[in-house]
């Protein structure tokens, strides 16, 4: 594991809802009601994604639309407005380079930021979901880590508005329990097979060999191997 001298400080941010709150910000009186922004039902068309709100019924991004509206009658629908959203991501990136310039983009919601020797990095993180909310309107989760697999699985762990830290002396606690399903790329068939041989936590993971883990995964079980253990040495890759 890395030791607090050398470790990285990488932030994962990753916007709540972002189409739908961004919808939501346009226009106040969609606020405590089920939304959803996708194509038509008509249309055959799916959810781009949902509120917290629609959630509740069981919706979630890539769902057909004509089966969200069966689980909730009342959603409401917004068409896709791609240039609004665009329009808001840059303005939430621009707020990322007050802090680095060692962003790597993941998405219009989601980045990586490598904030090491820069200060503290919770209290970067901290400040960054702070300026976006008041500056924008807008709510972040972020997670905070020596790595870019620990700081993702951070940011998803205490949703939504969350901030959790997870500091190097805490890795080898945090990752035993941790269910394999929240290792980044671990679906629904390669959690079945490692179900299969009886892993279903990193704990557990850690205990397969390397080339039992190659046989069943490839090159895939490399990173099985590591992420069980809470290592992901794969820098912040900046790009336009």
């Amino acid at each position: 594991m890395p030791d607090a001298a050398t470790a990285r400080k990488i932030i994962h941010i990753d916007m709540d809802c972002f189409f739908a709150a961004v919808e939501e910000r346009e226009h106040p009186e969609l606020r405590g009601n089920p939304v959803a922004v996708g194509g038509h039902a008509e249309h055959r068309g799916v959810l781009a994604t949902c509120n917290y709100e629609a959630r509740r019924f069981g919706l979630h991004s890539a769902m057909p639309t004509r089966t969200a509206l069966q689980k909730c009658p009342d959603l409401i629908l917004r068409p896709v407005n791609m240039a609004l959203y665009k329009q808001a991501s840059q303005k939430i990136f621009d707020i990322f380079r007050r802090y680095t310039d060692t962003i790597e983009p993941l998405s219009l919601d989601e980045a990586y930021l490598d904030v090491t020797g820069l200060g503290s990095a919770t209290l970067i993180a901290r400040d960054i979901k702070k300026s976006i909310h008041e500056e924008e309107g807008l709510i972040a989760s972020a997670g905070v880590a020596p790595n870019k697999f620990l700081a993702k699985v951070a940011s998803d762990w205490d949703k939504p508005d969350g901030l959790f830290v997870i500091t190097p002396d805490t890795i080898e606690s945090f990752v035993k329990p941790l269910p394999v399903k929240r290792i980044h790329g671990v679906g629904k068939v390669t959690e079945g097979r490692l179900k299969e041989l009886g892993i279903t936590t990193c704990g557990e993971l850690q205990e397969a060999p390397l080339d039992l883990l190659e046989s069943h995964f490839g090159r895939f079980g490399q990173d099985l191997y590591n992420y069980a253990r809470g290592i992901d040495d794969r820098p912040v890759k900046t790009r336009r």
